[in-house]
C-alpha cells in the first residue's frame, strides 16, 4: 500500500492505495495538517507527496519521514512524470502536474481539458499524445464569494449554489446566480477557445473540493473525478519506483 499527500491551500487530501485501487482517504483542514497532525500510519511501501503550500511541506516531510520510516517522493520540476510539458515547469503546481498525470493514465486515449476545482480554480489541457500544453488560472468559486462580503459593508458571506437566472430577488440569491454565471460563461469560453485554438474536441473533466457544484455550471462538463489529483500522485509514485 501507499499514501498519497496532496497538500492543498485550504485542505489536505491523503489517499492511501491497493496498487491503483484506491483503498482509503481522509481529507484534514491545512492549517490543522501544518500544526503537526497526521493520520496514524499504516504499513506502506512509499508515500508521495505534492504540495502548493511550501511551509507545510518543509514540515510535513519531515515528520511523515519520522513516522513512516521511509523516504517520501515530493513532486517537483524534475520528477518523472511520463508527460511533455510545454510549461515552465518550475512555474507549474504540483497539483497540476497530478492532475494531469492522473487524466492522461485514466484517460489515456482522449484530449481532455481537466477543471480543478478548489481555492483557485484552473483549467489544465492535455493532449492524447501525452502533453501538458498549458492552461489558466483564476479564483475558486469560495473565493469569489468571500471576496465580495470581505469587500463590501453589506453583501453577506454565502455558500455556492446551483445556477440561477440572472433575474433574482434576494441579495443572497443574486449573489450566488451572479458567480454562478461567471463561471458557466468562463467555464464555456474556455473550453470554446481551447478548442478553436488546437482544432480538437476535448472531453472536459471537473475535479477539486468544489467540482460537485461546479459541474453544474459548465455545459460541457461530462465527468467529475474528485480524487483525480491523488490519482495522478500515485501514478507518479508507481513511475518512479518502477524497476
Amino acid at each position: 500500500m501507499i499514501l498519497t499527500i496532496l497538500v492543498g491551500n485550504t485542505n489536505t487530501r491523503f489517499a492511501w492505495f491497493n496498487g491503483r485501487r484506491l483503498a482509503r482517504f481522509l481529507l484534514l483542514p491545512t492549517p490543522v495538517v501544518r500544526r503537526g497532525r497526521l493520520p496514524k500510519p499504516d504499513r506502506l511501501a512509499g508515500a508521495a507527496v505534492a504540495s502548493v503550500v511550501p511551509q507545510v511541506t518543509d514540515t510535513l516531510v519531515p515528520r511523515l519521514r519520522r513516522t513512516i520510516d521511509l523516504e517520501p517522493l515530493v513532486v517537483g520540476p524534475h520528477t518523472r512524470t511520463g508527460l511533455r510539458f510545454d510549461y515552465l515547469r518550475t512555474d507549474l503546481g504540483a497539483d497540476r502536474v497530478c492532475v494531469a498525470v492522473g487524466a492522461r493514465s485514466s484517460l489515456p486515449d482522449r484530449d481532455v481539458i481537466v477543471f480543478d476545482f478548489g481555492t483557485a480554480t484552473t483549467a489544465n489541457v492535455i493532449l492524447r499524445e501525452g502533453v501538458f500544453v498549458g492552461g489558466v488560472i483564476l479564483p475558486g468559486v469560495q473565493m469569489c464569494l468571500d471576496s465580495l462580503a470581505a469587500g463590501t459593508a453589506r453583501l453577506p458571506k454565502v455558500p455556492p449554489g446551483r445556477l440561477l437566472g440572472p433575474v433574482q430577488r434576494s441579495t443572497r440569491t443574486a449573489i450566488q446566480a451572479g458567480v454562478g454565471a461567471l463561471f458557466a460563461g468562463g467555464i464555456d469560453h474556455i473550453v470554446a477557445q481551447v478548442e478553436r485554438g488546437l482544432r480538437r474536441r476535448f472531453l472536459v473533466v471537473a475535479t477539486g473540493g468544489a467540482a460537485s457544484v461546479a459541474r453544474g455550471y459548465g455545459r460541457r462538463i461530462r465527468s467529475v473525478r474528485p480524487r483525480l489529483a491523488n490519482e495522478g500522485l500515485a501514478e507518479i509514485w508507481y513511475l518512479n519506483h518502477s524497476y
